[in-house]
């Protein structure tokens, strides 16, 4: 009994380091999809990429254990964080725009170490990324959750108060489905909808700019209007924008002038102004 009242202390314990940690956030926005595929990451990174350039103080926390990417899009790969022994805590590795970033990548043998975690396990390594990272005074912290409705995204649901929800969808019918699931599951646990993006809209030709529907477009739209949330923007499919997201370079920064990238400051205003207001 004695044991357990004990663990019982230590989970309490630990959520209100976490809830002290977490005030010291101005903003939080976490980034959601229904399922995996849809580019929930490529916008997480270069919405917090954004923010920075803005001159916005940011963080990013991979909530992905199982298949945590973050790191290989800002081509932070091998980087680790720094302990403080003394204190118990770590301090989360500086990337790109002075991003504070933590991900389970960081504290892997390689990248193709396999994290084979149930759910607990899972649930602790997050509560611990949040407890005991020195993640300081922000103004956003952005959360690349893993997709769907699991033991991880409920646990971040849970514990982060005040965040914005904002979910990664592509136009196929089976994404969308998935979609409207995951806003209904942040409707469900009365957390703010920032709104839906629709990702891969449309192919745009590297060679004479045409864009071609090959996945369709306007589903997200439609998805929004019927679950009567925000639509925030769609974002095109661009041959560069996968070349540089797989060698660490947001697209945001490497073609600014891209229909992508002008689609996705529409987007990253739109978060600004609700969040901020």
């Amino acid at each position: 009994m004695s044991d357990h009242l004990d663990k019982k202390e230590q989970m309490q314990q630990r959520h209100e380091i976490i809830k002290e940690r977490l005030q010291k956030i101005k903003y939080k926005v976490v980034i959601m999809s229904g399922k995996g595929g849809v580019g929930k990451t490529t916008v997480a990174v270069n919405l917090a990429i954004k923010l920075a350039a803005l001159g916005k103080t940011v963080g990013i926390l991979d909530v992905d254990i199982t298949g945590p990417n973050v790191p290989l899009m800002l081509n932070m790969e091998g980087m680790r964080p720094e302990i403080n022994t003394d204190t118990k805590t770590f301090r989360p590795v500086i990337g790109p725009m002075n991003l504070r970033v933590m991900s389970m990548a960081f504290l892997l043998e390689s990248n193709e170490t396999p994290v084979i975690w149930r759910g607990p396990m899972k649930m602790g390594a997050i509560r611990q990324f949040l407890a005991e990272a020195e993640w300081g005074e922000l103004d956003y912290l952005v959360f690349d959750l893993p997709p769907g409705t699991s033991d991880e995204t409920l646990d971040i649901m849970q514990l982060i108060e005040g965040a914005g929800i904002v979910v990664v969808t592509t136009p196929q019918d089976v994404a969308l489905l998935d979609s409207r699931k995951t806003v209904n599951m942040a409707k469900t646990m009365g957390r703010h909808m920032l709104g839906i993006v629709e990702n891969m809209a449309g192919y745009v030709c590297p060679h004479c700019g045409e864009s071609v529907n090959i996945f369709g477009i306007g589903g997200g739209e439609k998805a929004a209007e019927a679950l009567k949330v925000p639509f925030l923007g769609r974002i095109p499919f661009e041959v560069d924008v996968r070349i540089h997201s797989d060698e660490g370079l947001p697209f945001i920064i490497e073609n600014p002038n891209s229909p992508s990238a002008l689609a996705f400051e529409k987007i990253v205003k739109k978060v600004q102004n609700v969040m901020e207001s």
